[in-house]
């Protein structure tokens, strides 16, 4: 029990957002882990708060502070705003500010070049809709894995179909329990949301499934279910392609197959799409690298054949984010080019954005010039992976896909 003035829906808090109601009203009741609350508090989130509270925002910190907690009847919804983005990536939560709040809002909370107060934007995004709160937590899923990237191989018409109608949860949830249902898995998927995005018009679905037998444990007591994974899956508007984000390889892809299927009123199946680039585009873009002519350095390599005796594989990299190209100077004015063969190049790795990104050259079966370049997504936020996969294409002509691939199940 507490002395809250804000009724907590379950469904919504504990089930949509995943919070942890009962830990944060226990929180909540315990007045000395609300004075360290209040006390850890940065200057704009409080002033966002006394604001939201209609209280002055122009006194003193601790005079600040003291004002919060004698309102502790009002503060619920708000520690739930907060616990709601725990964990989120921030720019889940920038996102959707920039699309939800007046920009002078956002700007309010902007505390250095990209950093910004995250729980201020919450409680915002809470005051202006809670469901606000909801495309955080499904956009934070989009960013915590690769997207695979699956091609119909023979596309229908579209037509007379309309995937509006159809990419609704009530149809989808219906499908999803007649496959569980002749399956005969035991587990349970839930059609958490679907989201049309303006990337567009995409298709975004967010599936909730039972993985695999769990429990959780509370002092003596264990709870027994299921771990859950969660499945993203992003329908371009005439499901030519689909973007498939999941732990399990198999079947998120029997997902996005049936729905496909029953969307065209007839059997369609999805492959990994393949994107080959010839390998003088790739030898061209090295050669860039190791002369320093882009804006990224690159800074590592990993050979399959390094061109020593006995063929071993070699890394080169520099965990302080430098450029490689001076080493690999040296090593090949005594050993020979490194870069010279793409075919015995496993992997390198650029820093772009801020971040270390691998990228993979598969050379396609059969073909003696013909690569797939893939790179590993993970690491960027969606805008990100959209910029450099653009990048890649118009500067240096190649055409790049995730490291993420599905397969059908056997």
């Amino acid at each position: 029990m507490s002395d809250s003035e804000y009724p907590i829906d379950e469904k919504f808090w504990g089930d949509k957002l995943e919070v942890n109601t009962a830990l944060l009203l226990k929180n909540y009741n315990d007045d000395s882990y609300m004075e360290r609350w209040a006390y850890r508090m940065k200057s704009r989130a409080r002033d966002i708060l006394l604001q939201l509270l209609e209280l002055d925002s122009g006194v003193k910190a601790a005079h600040a502070r003291e004002l919060i907690l004698e309102n502790k009847s009002k503060l619920v919804p708000y520690l739930l705003a907060e616990s709601a983005v725990a964990g989120k990536r921030s720019y889940a939560i920038t996102e959707v500010a920039r699309s939800k709040l007046a920009p002078e809002l956002v700007e309010f909370c902007h505390e250095t070049e990209d950093r910004y107060d995250r729980i201020a934007l919450a409680w915002l995004l809470f005051t202006d809709n809670p469901d606000n709160l909801e495309l955080v937590f499904h956009l934070d899923r989009t960013q915590r894995k690769g997207f695979a990237r699956m091609v119909l191989e023979n596309p229908p018409q579209m037509d007379d179909v309309n995937a509006s109608q159809f990419f609704t949860r009530d149809k989808l949830q219906a499908v999803l329990n007649e496959y569980e249902a002749e399956k005969n898995t035991k587990k349970e998927s839930h059609c958490a949301a679907i989201l049309k995005n303006g990337n567009g018009g995409n298709f975004q679905l967010f599936i909730k499934r039972d993985l695999k037998p769990g429990f959780v444990s509370h002092g003596e007591k264990n709870t027994f279910g299921f771990e859950r994974e969660w499945i993203v899956l992003e329908f371009e508007p005439d499901l030519n392609r689909v973007y498939i984000c999941s732990v399990s390889p198999d079947i998120p892809l029997e997902f996005a197959n049936l729905f496909a299927s029953k969307l065209f009123s007839k059997n369609v199946e999805y492959t990994n799409e393949l994107l080959s680039t010839d390998e003088e585009k790739i030898t061209d873009f090295l050669l860039e690298l190791k002369m320093q002519r882009t804006d990224f350095p690159l800074v590592e390599v990993t050979f399959k054949n390094s061109g020593l005796d006995g063929s071993p594989q070699l890394r080169i990299n520099d965990q302080r984010n430098k450029s490689i190209a001076p080493a690999l100077g040296q090593f090949g004015a005594t050993y020979g080019d490194p870069l010279e063969m793409v075919e015995d190049i496993e992997s390198i790795k650029i820093y772009h954005y801020k971040k270390r990104v691998k990228m993979i050259f598969e050379k396609v079966e059969g073909s003696n010039r013909q690569y797939v370049v893939r790179y590993t997504d993970q690491p960027l936020y969606g805008e990100q992976r959209r910029a450099f996969e653009q990048e890649m294409e118009k500067v240096y002509g190649i055409k790049i896909l995730s490291t993420e691939k599905k397969h059908n199940a056997a």
